[in-house]
Order: structure tokens, then C-alpha cells, then sequence
């Protein structure tokens, strides 16, 4: 899956663009499918990933099953502002799509793929250097909409019911602290994901998420 700053880049990309949607709610949606609620541990979800990332027996983001469901071809007659979360929703399991797709290429390469196999705990390795570019970014681009945005909304509306009450507001509010309060430092070498190669998802992933929308009619 994909950051969450990698999926509020992609968010920022889209309202830029032109996206002409309520910009909290959009933003909301888009950490939307990462609200499910941890036990103590946060070894088990409440909805499990399968079904906050609409996931199939094989593991694949069915984003398109989501979108027929919950937006499809009634999305005009949807309130503004359910209608943007639920956007921002299904923008984000697209770029989990995007993120998979370049995972994968990542996975497969010799340096990573023997590690991988080796030691099932690895992948963790590469997370570090994943959410050190996402504070690197943060500390590179003070104008972004985290800290514009995101960090500024207090609550989220319920407006999908296979989650919890409070789920999305929980959410937001562990994101904001976790990226306002943790001790990481940046500054560091990035050997399992350059910033370079976070840049090139940004803007490769966000093309071809703004194509689909629009060939949706989501771009007006």
C-alpha cells in the first residue's frame, strides 16, 4: 500500500488539475480504505484490508467493484460532499493499484527478491526508507496539502457503513500526530526507494488516475 503522504501527493495532484470537488471531503477519502480499526497490536483490522481495499480471493484491489457500488452512474445525484469523500475513496485505491504495480517490479529485482525470501520481516527494511521520503517531502515542500490541509480537519463524516463510527476521524487524527510527533530523520541514504523514484510514482501514478477519471466524467 502506499503512503500516506504518496496518497495525499496523488490527492493534491488531482485538486490542482481541476478536480472541482469538496476539497476536505476529497482529501478525507483519500486515507479512507486505511481507517480500518486496529485491535491492541494492530495485528488485526475492523474491516480487515479484504474489505476496506476491496480486495479479491487473490488479493487484487477490485477499485471498479467500489466505484459501480458506491458512485457508478448515479455520482451527479450524490450529495457534494459525500460524493468527494467517496471520490477521494476510490482515487486512493487506484494509486494502491499504481503502488502495487511498481512494488512488484521492486520485489522482483535480484537485490530485493532474495531478501525478501530470506527474511519475511524485509519488507519492513523498505518501509523505512518509504515513510522517511514522506518526511523528507514534509520537510522539503512546506507548502503541501498536509500541512495546509490535512492537518487542520478535526472529523470526518461516517458516509460509508462498513466501517466503525469514528473510524475515519481515528484515522486522521493517528496520521496528523504520527507525521507531526515521530522522531525520523530525513536525512539518510534511500536504498530500497529513492526519492527520485517516489517523485516518478507521484507524477506517473496521478496521469494515469486523472485519465480514468475523466474518462468517467469525474473531470469536468
Amino acid at each position: 500500500m502506499a503512503t500516506w503522504i504518496a496518497h495525499l501527493r496523488v490527492a493534491e495532484r488531482m485538486l490542482n488539475k481541476g478536480l472541482k470537488l469538496n476539497k476536505i471531503s476529497f482529501v478525507c477519502g483519500n486515507i479512507g480504505p486505511d481507517a480500518g480499526v486496529p485491535n491492541e497490536d494492530w495485528s488485526v483490522f475492523n474491516p480487515p484490508a479484504a474489505v476496506t481495499h476491496w480486495k479479491d480471493g487473490e488479493g487484487n484491489i477490485c477499485a471498479e467493484d467500489f466505484y459501480e457500488k458506491y458512485i457508478g452512474n448515479n455520482f451527479k445525484e450524490v450529495d457534494k460532499d459525500r460524493l468527494s469523500f467517496l471520490i477521494g475513496y476510490y482515487t486512493h485505491l487506484l494509486t494502491d493499484i499504481e503502488w502495487k504495480r511498481m512494488g512488484e517490479n521492486q520485489k522482483n529485482a535480484p537485490a530485493f527478491k532474495e531478501k525478501l525470501e530470506r527474511d519475511s520481516k524485509f519488507i519492513w527494511t523498505m518501509k523505512e526508507d518509504w515513510y522517511g521520503l514522506d518526511f523528507l517531502y514534509l520537510k522539503e515542500n512546506k507548502n503541501n496539502i498536509f500541512t495546509e490541509c490535512f492537518m487542520h480537519i478535526t472529523e470526518a463524516q461516517d458516509y460509508l457503513d462498513y466501517f466503525p463510527k469514528g473510524a475515519f476521524t481515528n484515522r486522521i487524527e493517528y496520521i496528523r500526530n504520527y507525521y507531526l510527533s515521530e522522531d525520523i530523520d530525513p536525512n539518510r541514504d534511500y536504498v530500497y526507494l529513492t526519492k527520485e523514484e517516489m517523485d516518478n510514482f507521484i507524477e506517473e501514478a496521478s496521469k494515469n488516475i486523472e485519465k480514468q477519471l475523466f474518462e468517467k466524467g469525474i473531470f469536468l
